[in-house]
């Protein structure tokens, strides 16, 4: 912490729509920065997008796949909340509040992954911030190989990565978009 930026904190939490195309909205202005997290309370193939809608931050359901019971959406930004007087506060050299002991800053871990086909057990309960993971294919004949576009999910302890169907190719194909995902502990924030 440092009294001169305020941290990413917790600014909305709630749940949200199984329906593609369902959108939680938050109170966040689009010209401030947003971190999402999100934990559905089964395992499903979800894709998401990150979008502004009305002049304020927005996650839209873009694809769902299997039923993922309810949708937990965590919301984060550099904003203070409004505080109720007592307790412990931060201001910056300009006398604007930059904390406040009321507030859940972000405790996130980039977790390391090595396959676009993954599941880990957190150990404790969590969600984890949407993002396209990677692709693979298997062979089901030599001209026939479904190409799986990965993205994360998480439900109970476990992130694990969800998949769409994308095509067909006639190589074997296995790439990593990104080795590293963002999890919460959801006990922080719940």
């Amino acid at each position: 912490m440092s009294p001169e930026f305020t941290p990413q904190n917790l600014i909305n939490k709630g749940t949200m729509s199984t329906s593609k195309g369902s959108v939680f909205q938050t109170s966040i202005p689009s010209n401030k920065s947003c971190f999402f997290f999100i934990k559905s309370s089964n395992k499903a193939n979800m894709m998401f997008i990150h979008e502004h809608s009305n002049g304020y931050n927005a996650l839209r359901l873009h694809q769902v796949n299997g039923s993922p019971g309810t949708i937990t959406v965590y919301a984060f930004s550099d904003m203070v909340l409004p505080h109720s007087g007592y307790g412990i506060a931060m201001y910056n050299s300009a006398g604007a509040m930059v904390y406040h002991g009321e507030m859940m800053p972000l405790d996130a871990k980039l977790i390391t992954i090595t396959d676009p086909q993954f599941t880990i057990d957190m150990g404790y309960p969590c969600a984890v911030m949407p993002a396209m993971v990677g692709v693979y294919n298997y062979r089901r004949t030599d001209y026939d190989r479904p190409v799986y576009v990965t993205m994360t999910g998480a439900t109970g302890n476990q992130v694990y990565n969800g998949q769409w169907y994308s095509g067909n190719v006639t190589w074997d194909i296995k790439k990593i978009y990104t080795n590293k995902i963002l999890v919460i502990n959801t006990s922080k924030y719940d």
